[in-house]
């Protein structure tokens, strides 16, 4: 994940059996990060990766404040370092509080998880194993051990059918979010509060046009990819029929979210509050109810039809030696590949549609299948800049919410 090469450290390697060995450094950088702990906005944390985190309650008894703070130190340009401010920021179970650090000067990341421990240097997979064994409870960010598969095939067909699984995941709960959102409009029913205000706003409107804008983003990105991607080695495969049902659906959900993008057009036309605006509200929220119900039996579909077959595919691609056995990793990369606005200006957007343990998955396979480091690193910064913006209950708890309440934070 990157290259960040380790520089030399005093202390004693220690790591579980099996493992690549943890180094412990020296407390000098930790110090100075001490005596600079003040609080700063978050836009300016995410600039960097070499800040402190301080969780509340973190610490042992009688340390204090001092004693809850976990530290990662690391370049600018390090995905490691920034993949562990992203699993810090998910794991966190209370408010997460930032405060500036020193950086030190290593080319690896370091971790610091109290003031009472020694400092960590190792490959990303121990040190996220160190966080999940630090603060207990989900999500854990590490890798899960993967089970062996019974062949090359299996696996990579498994990492693409994951990748699939989680991106239908993402898109349906935005799709459920907008819904309830549309849903609790129409209730407050275009009725006028107080002293003429309207009480459905037109920051509102903007906001849902712009939810659902970036889900239909989303969704066709995905769309595309299998169709550019899956389907014509499924076709080659000799199973067109499922390809053929499913480029169908794809052509029937088209006008549908079309239609409907029309229709949050026209609610800015309208007088707020009046019986036209109502109106178009009330049958907006129909016509998304269906899209919805649709796009959940379209995913469920391909989910039972299509994905079990990608095994054979793969097997079909090796025999023909269109594909390397060291490449297992390959399917899922060209497929990323193809979803530049999701992994680029909308990943944020779609990570929030994603549980946290969802969530964390996910990262691990944009970091094992996506080769330029500057691009993972914008990908991991863009997340860390609003996962610092919202409270970690909202996080854990229900995740379009927290795209909700960052759309209203947002200019």
């Amino acid at each position: 994940m990157g290259n960040c090469s380790p520089s030399p450290r005093r202390g004693r390697p220690t790591s579980p059996a099996g493992s690549p060995p943890l180094r412990r450094t020296g407390s000098s950088a930790t110090t100075a990060a001490g005596n600079a702990a003040s609080t700063v906005a978050p836009y300016a944390l995410a600039r960097s990766p070499s800040v402190s985190v301080s969780v509340p309650g973190g610490g042992e008894a009688g340390q204090g404040e001092e004693g809850g703070i976990v530290r990662v130190y690391g370049s600018d340009g390090c995905p490691v370092a920034w993949r562990l401010r992203v699993s810090l920021l998910y794991k966190a179970a209370a408010p997460v509080h930032f405060t500036p650090s020193e950086a030190a000067p290593l080319g690896r990341p370091v971790l610091r998880l109290s003031a009472s421990e020694p400092e960590l240097c190792g490959a990303a997979d121990e040190l996220l194993r160190h966080v999940d064994a630090r603060f207990d409870g989900k999500p854990r960010v590490a890798p899960p051990e993967r089970p062996a598969r019974a062949s090359l095939a299996a696996a990579a067909a498994e990492e693409v059918a994951e990748m699939v699984r989680l991106q239908h995941r993402s898109a349906e709960r935005h799709l459920e979010g907008v819904a309830a959102k549309l849903a609790e409009m129409v209730k407050k029913g275009g009725k006028k509060a107080g002293k003429g205000r309207n009480v459905v706003e037109g920051a509102e409107v903007r906001r849902l046009g712009k939810w659902y804008g970036d889900a239909m983003e989303v969704m066709l990105e995905h769309a595309r990819m299998e169709e550019r991607v899956l389907f014509p080695d499924i076709q080659r495969a000799s199973f067109p029929g499922v390809c053929d049902k499913v480029q169908e659906q794809h052509g029937k959900h088209l006008p549908m979210m079309n239609g409907i993008k029309e229709d949050i057009k026209t609610l800015l036309t309208l007088e707020l509050g009046s019986p036209l605006f109502h109106e178009v509200l009330v049958n907006l929220s129909i016509r998304l109810k269906a899209l919805q119900d649709h796009t959940k039996e379209h995913f469920k579909e391909e989910e039972k039809d299509m994905l079990p077959r990608l095994e054979g595919v793969r097997r079909m691609q090796r025999e023909e030696g269109s594909v390397s056995d060291k490449s297992n990793s390959g399917w899922a990369s060209e497929a990323m590949g193809t979803m530049e606005m999701t992994h680029s200006k909308l990943f944020p957007f779609f990570m929030t549609g994603l549980m946290p343990q969802e969530a964390v998955q996910y990262l691990d396979l944009v970091c094992r299948c996506t080769s330029n480091t500057r691009h993972l690193v914008s990908m991991l910064r863009s997340l860390a800049e609003r996962l610092e913006d919202a409270n970690p209950s909202i996080i854990h708890n229900n995740p379009t919410k927290l795209y909700e309440h960052l759309l209203v934070k947002s200019p």
